[in-house]
């Protein structure tokens, strides 16, 4: 059965990860979702990491269950041919740097007068106005601007290794693309979303990265950071997340280990664990030598005490809990050939993603909807065939431009 979007249409401008994996949500809850790339390029995710046949496996994940269709939005037949899209849409999804849609005569106003009920979602990264609003934005920039880099290490700030708030954001833009397509159904309205990174990003990192900075004035308790609450040990063969905040689950750990430092004065209590923070950690590790994650895991689950081994990124499919949720699941793609990928972490009434077939479409190629999408629209076949003509000639470029590449030149043509 389709998911609860089915019947709605999605319009997606956009590249790279915030927008993309915000329409790929939208389409994995059944959503049709046709992503309009410009000509020989495309989506610069296509080119983004690790690659197989030219198709990259950021892109390939990012962007299942959608339909690509190639138009030159320069071009005034092929703007109209936008347009009459935008007339049947639901949705727009765009992370073009502020004032290009307007600059190009697709900006909100234009398009709202055409489509009265379309739900237009603007990513940007620190919003439509404001000091830094033409900064060309990359998610550590905004790690960086929102004290992300700082909470990692305060004596040298870090990066977190992923693109988290790109990510942040594009679950910020599908729900509220949702909610007000609901709202829509209210007021039989459409509106304009903007979507700032920085500000998803603050939503985002708030309630427990900023507990320290939330409460304003005098009489404050203060019970430390959050990361001086958690610590990660060593075992014999790996290592365990325990989580000792409370002194009677280190109790029980310790004395499972026939150990009475919880007797201890350094340890007896949480701020004393945590003024001892590294102290803690060498100690609850010497006792975890000789001990395996599993055997760890196995007897704290009995305790009730909370554990979990620290799965690494090569072996975290092989976790028992993951295997037996299906979480991953394995496929093949047409060109990228065989690839693991996340299932959606949310299953509708009838989806059935879990055992069925998934994706239901692999990326497409660029362009590789345009005919069918255009032909469903009346756009007349000659016109279709040059456009063709044209993305197969983009297609040559990008297979030399690749074949370059392998020879040392970095990068597909600009």
């Amino acid at each position: 059965m389709p998911g609860p979007l089915d019947g709605y249409r999605v319009l997606e401008l956009t590249t790279t990860v915030s927008g993309p994996m915000a329409a790929m949500l939208l389409a994995d809850q059944g959503a049709q979702v046709i992503k309009i790339e410009p000509p020989l390029i495309g989506d610069s995710a296509r080119y983004l990491g690790s690659r197989r046949n030219g198709v990259a496996a950021v892109f390939a994940v990012l962007n299942r269950n959608k339909n690509s269709v190639c138009l030159d939005l320069k071009d005034e037949r092929q703007k109209e041919i936008f347009l009459e899209l935008v007339d049947s849409a639901d949705a727009l999804v765009e992370n073009y740097r502020p004032g290009k849609m307007d600059s190009l005569g697709l900006g909100w106003e234009v398009l709202a007068k055409r489509n009265p009920m379309l739900v237009y979602a603007a990513i940007t990264g620190y919003g439509p106005d404001g000091p830094y609003q033409n900064r060309r934005v990359f998610d550590p920039l905004i790690q960086a601007t929102t004290g992300a880099a700082d909470l990692q290490n305060k004596n040298a700030p870090e990066l977190i290794q992923m693109i988290i708030y790109d990510k942040v954001t594009a679950l910020t833009t599908a729900q509220a693309v949702t909610a007000a397509l609901l709202q829509r159904e209210k007021t039989g309205r459409g509106q304009y979303l903007p979507v700032p990174m920085v500000d998803a990003a603050l939503q985002f990192n708030w309630p427990d990265a900023m507990w320290c900075r939330t409460l304003l004035g005098d009489d404050i308790e203060h019970h430390g950071e959050l990361a001086e609450y958690f610590q990660i040990f060593d075992c014999k063969d790996g290592q365990v997340q325990i989580i000792l905040l409370r002194d009677e689950l280190m109790e029980l750990f310790f004395v499972w280990r026939g150990s009475d430092l919880h007797k201890d004065p350094r340890f007896a209590t949480l701020p004393a664990r945590i003024e001892r923070a590294e102290e803690f950690r060498a100690e609850v590790s010497k006792l975890l030598a000789d001990v395996t994650c599993d055997e760890v895991c196995e007897a704290l689950d009995a305790f009730g005490v909370p554990v979990a081994r620290v799965n690494t990124l090569d072996n975290l499919h092989e976790d028992e809990q993951i295997r037996h949720r299906g979480s991953l699941v394995e496929t093949e793609h047409p060109l990228g050939g065989r690839m693991r990928m996340a299932r959606p972490a949310v299953e509708f009434d009838g989806q059935d993603v879990r055992t069925g077939e998934f994706p239901k479409k692999h990326s497409p190629i660029i362009g590789g909807d345009t005919r069918r999408v255009l032909e469903e629209l009346g756009v007349p076949g000659a016109e279709i065939d040059e456009l063709e003509k044209r993305d197969q000639a983009n297609a040559e470029a990008l297979k030399a431009a690749f074949a370059q590449q392998a020879e040392g030149t970095a990068g597909p043509p600009e």
